[in-house]
């Protein structure tokens, strides 16, 4: 990884009895909040979220750092913010597997991204296909 490219090519530090992606991951950081209860329609307050960041990420999924334990099997809106792509994907995204982190207070949780044939999914696949080519290139 170079101070240019944010992101890596690979499978580091997975177990590879455990490892169960179909595609390669980004090693590299993105942003992503999640909408964990949403806004109550007329009362003025905003939906309930939370700042993550990834440890990894492809086009169909990511393991985040979390700060809260996330419950498995939840349909969650995201909003992933990469590196030099603006103000963000709005993606919904499954809720995997979530443990508890090695650092006290935080979790890891793995996502799967789900396929909303809508344009700011397609977007996303679009930015991530970019960034694999340039990693590759």
């Amino acid at each position: 990884m170079t101070t240019d490219d944010p992101y890596s090519f690979g499978y580091p530090d997975v177990e590879p009895e455990r490892d169960q992606r179909t595609e390669y991951r980004l090693t590299g950081r993105a942003n992503v909040t999640i909408e964990l209860e949403a806004a109550e329609p007329g009362a003025g307050d905003g939906a309930r979220t939370t700042r993550a960041s990834s440890s990894d990420i492809s086009t169909g999924g990511m393991r985040l750092i979390t700060t809260e334990p996330l419950p498995g099997r939840a349909l969650l809106p995201v909003i992933v913010e990469l590196p030099g792509y603006g103000e963000g994907f709005p993606l919904t995204v499954e809720v995997i597997w979530c443990r508890p982190a090695r650092k006290q207070g935080e979790w890891l949780t793995g996502l799967r991204v789900l396929d909303s044939g809508e344009a700011e999914y397609l977007a996303w696949v679009e930015a991530m296909a970019r960034i694999i080519e340039a990693d590759q290139g």
